[in-house]
C-alpha cells in the first residue's frame, strides 16, 4: 500500500479550500483518508496554512510520500524533508558494456523461420501470376488490332 500525504478539496464552488490529509494512493482525491494534518486556505491575499509538524515527521519517516504542492507548505513550515537520492549516472567503471540495437531481439524458432519462409515464396508466387495476367491481358487486345 502506498501511502501519499496530499491535499483534498473542501470548500463551496469556486472557493477552495483544502485538507492536508495522509490517504492510500488508489483512494480518490476527495475520498477516505488515514490522517489529516492541517489545512491550506489559498484565497486570502496571503495563503493561510497549519500544519501539525509532529505528525507529518512521522508519517515521512515510515515512508509516505508528500506531493508537490505539499512538500512546499512543509517546507513553509519547518518539517524537514527525507533526501531522497538523485537519480544520476552510474561510474564509468561499473557500467556494463551497452547492447547493440539488434542484439536484444531472440533467435526464431525453426518452425517460425519455415512459416516466414512460406510466407514469402506464397507472396513470390502470387506476384508471377499477377505479372503473367497483365501480360497476357495487354497481349489480346494487340492481336484483336492485328486480326481485324
Amino acid at each position: 500500500m502506498a501511502v501519499v500525504i496530499r491535499l483534498k478539496r473542501v470548500g463551496a464552488k469556486k472557493d477552495a479550500a483544502f485538507r492536508i490529509v495522509v490517504a492510500d494512493s488508489r483512494r480518490a482525491r476527495d475520498g477516505r483518508f488515514i490522517d489529516q494534518l492541517g489545512y491550506y486556505d489559498p484565497q486570502p491575499r496571503v495563503a493561510q496554512y497549519k500544519v501539525d509538524v509532529e505528525k507529518a515527521k512521522y508519517w515521512l519517516g515510515v515512508g509516505a510520500q508528500a506531493s508537490d504542492q505539499v512538500r512546499s507548505l512543509l517546507k513553509k513550515a519547518g518539517v524537514a524533508l527525507p533526501s531522497t537520492p538523485k537519480k544520476g549516472k552510474k561510474a564509468d567503471n561499473a557500467a556494463p558494456a551497452k547492447k547493440t540495437k539488434g542484439s536484444a531481439k531472440k533467435q526464431a524458432s525453426a518452425r517460425e523461420v519455415a512459416r516466414r519462409l512460406r510466407k514469402r515464396e506464397h507472396r513470390a508466387d502470387r506476384r508471377t501470376v499477377a505479372t503473367k495476367k497483365k501480360a497476357v491481358g495487354a497481349a489480346k487486345p494487340a492481336e484483336a488490332v492485328a486480326a481485324s
